[in-house]
This record gives C-alpha cells, structure tokens and sequence, in this order.
C-alpha cells in the first residue's frame, strides 16, 4: 500500500492495529507512522531521511511509551544510505565486538511474499526498553534500519551471546 497522507487515517482507525503492514511512505509520514502503530510487524519503504524520526522512534520505544507489541520494523530509504551513527544515539549499547551476536528472525504474519521469515538482524548493536527490560537488536545497513524485539530481558538476551 503506498500513503501518501498522514491523515488518511485518523489515529482510532482500525487501520493501526493491523498485525503485520507492508508500505510506501510517499512523504515523511514515518513519524505519524510509528506514533499510531499498534501491531506487530511493519516493513516500510519511504523517500525521505530523517535520522531524527528513527532516534524518537528509539526513545519511545525504550520508554515505552510506543509500539508496545512490536517485534520486528523493518524501514528502506531509497534515495540516501543511514548514518551509521545513529547507533551511538539513544544509550544503544554494543556487544563487543569480538563475540557473535544472537541472529533475529522471525515467521513473517503477512504471507504476500514468498519469503516465510523476517530478513535476520544479526546486530552487534541493541537497546532496553525501560519498562520490562526486553531487549531490541538494532541494524543499519545502507539503506535499510531494523529493529528486532526479543522476548527475553538483557540478561537473558546476554547470555546468548557466543
């Protein structure tokens, strides 16, 4: 689906709570986007780069305050590759580098692909949300930031690091 409107659905819309989205962001929506989304998978494609949308995004998450059922988001910029600085942001935290971090994947909910899982974040990179100390696995590869939500608390998430 491409939206090309931030208001084309108002924030009671049933249209947030949908488990799993697949979408074109024609103009920087992704804030309004990640404000309103209630589920638990989206895979976004957007046209515009704004590196502070994806750091309030971190920082709602972490206090969480927004996608509380969220387990994986997935966004592509097409025109420009993200900072890889933005994983210095936000109190991310860093598995060093010399051991292998656990790989997050999962079954995708949306069976419009013939691909069955979620693309693998395999991430030396990570944040804890405030609330419930669940761990998020965090990526920047070129044009694409992923964000994979374990169900374990970092102390659980730490232990499987090899």
């Amino acid at each position: 689906m491409d939206l090309d409107k931030p208001e084309i659905f108002c924030p009671e819309s049933k249209f947030w709570q949908a488990e799993s989205i697949d979408l074109t962001l024609c103009i920087n929506t992704v804030p309004v986007f990640l404000r309103n989304f209630q589920g638990r998978q989206a895979f976004l494609r957007c046209y515009d780069r704004n590196t502070l949308d994806l750091i309030e995004f971190m920082n709602r998450w972490k206090s969480g305050e927004q996608c509380q059922k969220l387990e994986y988001l997935q966004i592509g910029i097409e025109f420009n590759n993200l900072p890889n600085d933005l994983l210095n942001e936000n109190g991310v935290k860093h598995i060093d580098a010399i051991k292998t971090p656990p790989t997050h994947t999962l079954p995708k909910l949306s069976k419009t692909e013939y691909v069955p899982n979620t693309t693998p974040i395999n991430s030396h990179s990570y944040i804890v949300r405030e609330t419930d100390n669940r761990v998020a696995s965090v990526s920047i590869q070129d044009k694409s930031f992923c964000f994979g939500v374990w169900d374990k608390t970092e102390e659980e998430f730490l232990r499987m690091v090899k």
